[in-house]
């Protein structure tokens, strides 16, 4: 009898924890869900930006900026593009700001980038009145929320390397050659022309540069004969 009484009351007990774990979760699922820990933002570079007073529900925005979340920064414009919601124009003109911000502050192109983060945060409501039977009235909100965004770099020597499959590893591979074009389109053929080298180029580079010393040192061997 105590021992079956003991496993009754450590049965209860767990129930009691899941319960409380369960209503824990429920009470900051949202900043759960919208923040990460800031450890794996260290020595990234971030750019943020916040659409204020967007006049719509906090909850209806955030279903929007919930599917935008941790998505490449074309793919999360394709995906508003064909999203059937009536903000998510809204959120995408707001992407498309923080990638200017990007380029301004970091000289970054879109697809150098990814929505590290995405949440809405409620703003001040308007109180208006609600009409109800028999000349009674009430109280209605007319809700808004802020947007906020943060932009990340993508490294994509550690996403090719870190890729669980032989499909993710060529998503990444197409993803970092055509962040390598736009860049080269945007700021020149030669600009910083160390990010993303890619194998070919790298050995033509060290061919010629070994032409070029042969060459110099024919040069001065004729010169000395």
């Amino acid at each position: 009898e105590a021992t079956s009484r003991e496993m009754v009351a450590a049965a209860r007990g767990v129930l009691r924890g899941v319960a409380v774990r369960r209503w824990a979760g429920w009470l900051v699922g949202g900043r759960r869900q919208t923040h990460y820990p800031v450890k794996r933002l260290q020595g990234v570079e971030l750019t943020s930006y916040t659409e204020r007073n967007i006049r719509t529900s906090p909850f209806r925005l955030n279903l929007i900026a919930q599917l935008v979340r941790r998505m490449w920064v074309p793919e999360a414009l394709t995906q508003l593009h064909l999203l059937n919601k009536r903000f998510s124009p809204v959120v995408a003109q707001a992407i498309l700001d923080t990638t200017e911000r990007a380029a301004a502050e970091h000289e970054l192109v879109p697809e150098e980038l990814e929505v590290e983060r995405c949440f809405v945060t409620c703003a001040p409501f308007l109180k208006r009145i609600k009409f109800h039977a028999k000349g009674k009235f009430g109280m209605m909100k007319r809700r808004s929320g802020h947007l906020n965004i943060t932009l990340a770099k993508i490294d994509f020597k550690e996403r090719i390397g870190s890729a669980n499959s032989l499909k993710r590893r060529r998503i990444w591979e197409v993803r970092r050659d055509t962040a390598q074009k736009a860049r080269e389109q945007a700021l020149g053929e030669w600009a910083n022309k160390r990010m993303f080298p890619p194998e070919e180029r790298r050995k033509n580079r060290s061919e010629k540069r070994r032409e070029q010393r042969e060459a110099e040192r024919d040069a001065e061997t004729r010169e000395a004969a």
